[in-house]
């Protein structure tokens, strides 16, 4: 469970009105695909960093599976605790591809886990299978087209396991048939291995993905429920 309690931020601690999150209060269970959607600047990324530790509220309380994270800040490559319990991709695949190829940048975030190498082989081989980069493994990262330089990011963060995964834009650079996989694979991951699911989107194609959909507007959450209660037509007035 993800659990806000009257989570406040500001990216500029110098303004006191320059509230990216304004007292956000919340509850997120595993067992769902929860979307988090709004336009630019809503606060929905932001809720994505603070709940993986990234971002230190300036006010409120966040638990991620009984973990008090709110005193935490880490950096997005940093071996820590809090880092295993909530993993994040980010939308832009250069910012998070740190490997100079394929296999090395999977092997990355295993490493730091102090995974053994009879372990590693295990678990690149299984992620590299079921994310089509088995024949790329060798590749230089540079030579990637976006739409696998995302794949490769997300299989690097699923490779480790975490027990929340929290997207943000994931599908945005994928074609059809890679979104497909993606959405098929998430959907896998949530049920079988019990896994809490959040993804960051702007997509309407993604909103039929949901089984949850929290809404942000000016930094404050408008719409918490089921996706079925949501209002389709409704999506475009929050963009």
């Amino acid at each position: 469970m993800i659990l806000f309690e009257c989570v406040s931020f500001r990216y500029n601690q110098n303004n006191k009105t320059s509230f990216a999150l304004k007292e956000v209060s919340f509850e997120l269970p595993k067992g769902e695909v929860i979307g988090v959607i709004g336009s630019n600047g809503s606060g929905k990324s932001t809720v994505a960093k603070i709940a993986s530790g990234l971002l230190k509220p300036t006010s409120g309380r966040i638990l991620v599976d009984g973990a008090n994270i709110t005193e935490y800040r880490i950096s997005p490559n940093q071996n820590n605790s809090v880092k295993l319990i909530a993993g994040i991709i980010f939308q832009n695949p250069d910012n998070q591809i740190v490997g100079t190829t394929v296999e090395e940048d999977l092997a990355f975030g295993l490493e730091n886990l102090q995974v053994s190498n009879s372990q590693m082989h295990v678990k690149i081989d299984g992620i590299s299978k079921r994310f089509g980069l088995v024949d790329l493994l060798k590749r230089p990262v540079h030579e990637l087209s976006g739409g696998q330089k995302q794949m490769l990011c997300i299989a690097g963060i699923m490779v480790m396991e975490p027990s929340w995964l929290i997207f943000d834009e994931p599908t945005a650079h994928l074609d059809p048939w890679s979104r497909r996989d993606f959405w098929l694979y998430v959907k896998e991951v949530c049920k079988e291995r019990n896994v809490g699911i959040i993804v960051i989107s702007q997509l309407p194609g993604d909103l039929e993905e949901f089984d949850r959909i929290l809404v942000f507007n000016n930094g404050e959450l408008v719409f918490n429920d089921k996706s079925s209660s949501y209002n389709r037509p409704d999506f475009e007035a929050v963009l």
